[in-house]
């Protein structure tokens, strides 16, 4: 691993992430390419989807789907043991996901088995408009707090970021690496997918998100509903796309309202009669909003571009050779949509899988269990067992 040379294309949630768990596992040569990075990044690129997350770990893994469980439930032992560094900018807190009555061939979802504090949500916790209602224990992510903890990790671990830098072909990384080689590019540039030569995903679609930031630090608990309501329709939409609401504080006071699920639909302009349907639907699963008879100040209204895939996210490999005949190991790690938060260390974890096995490094499948030793410590040991 120590004479490895790692290029990751992307700079969001995914690519640090695994970044840093290369660095972790004795990679000492990775480079993070990217046009754009946490702290300077146009809010209208709708490439850049990470800074523009809820976010929050609440899985959309079928009972089927033990891909994606697992990627889940991984990181979600991650993020609950990280929150206990205070630089992380994640809290731990009561999530609620309500419905508008129990289905009558209920059964419980299959992470009832490991997530905290899991039960039935109570009358006190329903609001009048929904019958039924699950709550366990999750986390939030206060979004740039907690991608700047990734950068600064990544680079006092000897990684190297360079921003700015636009790839029309996944070759030309290349150039931005230190001795302008590498032996394996991780590509990790969600929607860039798209367009960049050498990948050019058809599978890949934008699903466009609107949310307000309000400031109400009072909110303690993290809510979701994905039960119909009457509200604004717009041009076009189909009325399911208007059905995602939900609630997401932060633990510095900000509180992301949402929001919107607009499948190929890449606007990155605020549409006014969607946010006033946010914010009267956001008020009606969660009425603690208002104080006093006066809405929440709003801090801002944002969209970002969710990066979807046809069949879900795309993690393999494959070797590719450059124009020069050299072969390299080259994965893909990218497709998450609205889940690349709550799947990203998990994802990371099969990346550093797929490396040891391509450069003959036997497989350890207790890294991140040693990364949070390394990283958290003694606060980690409640959980990294379970890893």
């Amino acid at each position: 691993m120590e004479k490895t040379s790692f290029a990751v294309i992307g700079c969001g949630v995914q690519g640090l992430s695994t970044a840093l768990l290369l660095l972790h596992q004795g990679a000492k040569k990775v480079t993070v390419v990217s046009s754009a990075a946490p702290s300077t990044f146009d809010k209208s690129d709708p490439t850049f989807a990470s800074p523009k997350a809820g976010a929050n770990w609440q899985t959309f893994a079928s009972d089927t789907d033990h891909r994606q469980q697992e990627y889940d439930e991984s990181t979600y032992y991650m993020l609950w043991s990280l929150s206990f560094l205070p630089q992380c900018g994640i809290m731990r807190l009561d999530g609620f996901q309500f419905f508008d009555e129990k289905p009558r061939a209920f059964e419980h979802p299959w992470y009832a088995r490991f997530v905290k504090g899991y039960g039935f949500a109570d009358a006190s916790h329903l609001p009048a408009t929904k019958g039924f209602g699950l709550k366990y224990e999750t986390v939030t992510l206060n979004v740039p707090k907690y991608l700047a903890w990734l950068v600064s990790r990544v680079k006092a671990m000897g990684g190297v970021i360079v921003g700015d830098t636009h790839l029309d072909h996944w070759e030309q990384v290349m150039k931005a690496v230190p001795g302008g080689k590498a032996d394996v590019v991780i590509n990790c540039s969600a929607l860039g997918s798209l367009k960049l030569g050498g990948v050019k995903d058809a599978h890949l679609f934008p699903v466009r998100g609107q949310t307000i930031l309000v400031r109400a630090p009072h909110v303690q608990r993290t809510i979701s509903t994905s039960s119909s309501f009457n509200g604004y329709k717009g041009e076009g939409m189909a009325e399911a796309e208007l059905k995602v609401t939900y609630v997401i504080p932060r633990e510095d006071g900000i509180v992301i309202l949402g929001g919107t699920y607009q499948k190929n639909n890449d606007s990155m302009e605020i549409d006014p009669k969607i946010a006033e349907s946010i914010m009267t639907r956001c008020i009606d699963i969660c009425p603690e909003l208002v104080v006093n008879g006066k809405l929440p100040e709003i801090v801002e209204h944002s969209v970002g571009l969710r990066p979807a895939r046809e069949g879900g996210c795309r993690l393999d490999a494959q070797y590719l050779a450059t124009s020069a005949g050299k072969e390299v190991l080259f994965i893909n790690n990218y497709g998450h949509g609205g889940y690349g938060y709550q799947s990203s260390w998990g994802c990371a974890a099969s990346v550093v899988k797929m490396v040891r096995r391509a450069i003959g490094v036997p497989q350890d499948d207790k890294v991140l269990t040693a990364f949070l030793k390394e990283t958290v410590g003694s606060e980690a040991r409640e959980i990294v067992s379970k890893l």
